[in-house]
C-alpha cells in the first residue's frame, strides 16, 4: 500500500556515476571575439546543452548573422562564427564536432582569411571533475593546419578554452585537439565521482549509483490519495520514479499549519559536485544504501540512528 505516513522523513537523493571519458557528458558551446583591443567582446553560444555520443556531436555551421553595426550584433541565429568587421561579409563560419577523445573545428565554409585581437572557443562540459581523469590535453599537429601552441588550449575546471587570437585562417584551415584520459574505476564506500558515497557498482566499477554526501531537509513524500505511476522498484528506476512523482505537482501534507516540502522534489533540485541529475532512489536502490553503507557506517548518517527514516521514490510498498 502506498505510505500515508504524514511524519517528516529525511531521505537521501542518488546520482549516476559514468565513464571518464566525453561520452555522456553534455557540452555548451560559444564562442568569445573581440576584432581590435578596445572593442567590445562578443559571444556566440547555442542556448542549450548538447549530449556527446558517437561518432560525435555536429555544431551546424550554416546559420548566418544577418546585419552587424559596430560591434553590435542586430540580428543573429545561433552561429558559431568569428565577426571581421574589416570585411566586407562580416561572418566566418565553422564547423565543430565533439567526440568522446576529440574536439575538431573546421573552417571549410569561412572563405576567406580573417585574423582578430580575441577569438576563443570555449566548451563547458557538464562534468564538473572531469579534469581528475582528463591525462592530456594536445594539439593533434598531424592535422591542425594553425599554427597553435600548447600554451592556446587550457583545460580548467570542466571548460576547455582553445585560443585561436591572432591566428589568421581561411578555407583550408582544421584544428583538432586530442583528449586523453583514465578509466576510473569505484568501489563500494567510495567517494563517488559528484562527491557522494558509492553504494553499488557494475563493470568492474567503471558505473554505479552514488548518495548524496549528506542528508537534505526533512520532507513528506507527496501526492498523498493520487495514484502518479511512480511504481519502479529495481535499480535504476528511482529516476523514472521521481520524474512520475514532479509530474504529477504533487504537494506535501499540511503539517504544522503548511505545506510541507516534497522529497522528490527536493531530489530533483538538489545540486552537488557539479551534478545536477540527483533523484529519490527505488525500493531496492534505497536497500542497497541500507545493506552497503548504513549497516557500515559509511555515509554520514545521524548518530542515533533508531530516530530517522529514509523515503523511497517507489509508490506502492512491496
Amino acid at each position: 500500500m502506498k505510505k500515508l505516513l504524514f511524519t517528516l522523513l529525511l531521505f537521501l537523493s542518488l546520482n549516476q556515476a559514468s565513464n571518464a571519458g566525453l561520452l555522456g557528458s553534455e557540452v555548451v558551446f560559444k564562442t568569445q571575439y573581440q576584432a581590435h583591443i578596445g572593442d567590445k567582446i562578443l559571444i556566440i553560444m547555442l542556448p542549450v546543452a548538447e549530449t556527446i555520443v558517437e561518432p560525435g556531436i555536429e555544431f551546424p555551421s550554416d546559420y548566418h548573422t544577418d546585419k552587424l553595426n559596430g560591434n553590435k550584433l542586430e540580428k543573429h541565429d545561433f552561429d558559431y562564427g568569428v565577426i571581421d568587421i574589416d570585411s566586407v561579409y562580416p561572418l566566418a563560419l565553422v564547423g565543430v564536432n565533439v567526440g568522446d577523445d576529440f574536439i575538431e573545428i573546421d573552417f571549410t565554409d569561412s572563405g576567406r582569411f580573417s585574423q582578430a585581437s580575441e577569438n576563443t572557443y570555449v566548451f563547458k562540459f557538464s562534468a564538473a571533475n572531469l579534469t581528475d581523469n582528463i591525462t592530456s590535453v594536445t594539439i593533434d599537429s598531424s592535422v591542425t593546419t594553425l599554427e597553435l601552441a600548447d600554451p592556446d588550449v587550457q583545460f580548467i575546471g570542466n571548460k576547455l578554452f582553445i585560443n585561436l587570437r591572432g591566428l589568421p585562417f581561411n578555407s583550408s584551415s582544421f584544428v583538432r585537439i586530442n583528449i586523453d584520459s583514465t578509466l576510473q574505476k569505484y568501489a563500494i564506500g567510495d567517494t563517488g565521482p559528484a562527491g557522494g558515497w558509492v553504494f553499488y557498482v557494475t563493470d568492474d566499477g567503471l558505473h554505479g549509483l552514488e548518495a548524496a554526501p549528506k542528508n537534505l531537509q526533512l520532507a513528506t513524500w507527496g501526492c498523498y490519495s493520487t495514484d502518479v505511476g511512480a511504481d519502479g522498484v529495481l535499480i535504476y528506476t528511482g529516476k523514472a520514479n521521481t520524474k512520475s512523482i514532479i509530474s504529477a505537482k504533487c504537494k506535501g501534507a499540511p503539517l504544522y499549519g503548511g505545506n510541507s516540502l516534497v522529497a522528490a522534489k527536493l531530489a530533483n533540485y538538489y545540486q552537488h559536485g557539479g551534478y545536477t541529475d540527483w533523484f529519490l532512489p527505488s525500493q531496492d536502490e534505497l536497500k542497497l544504501i541500507y545493506s552497503n553503507l548504513f549497516l557500515y557506517n559509511l555515509g554520514d548518517f545521524p548518530i542515533h540512528k533508531e530516530l530517522v527514516s529514509y523515503w523511497s521514490s517507489t509508490e506502492l510498498e512491496y
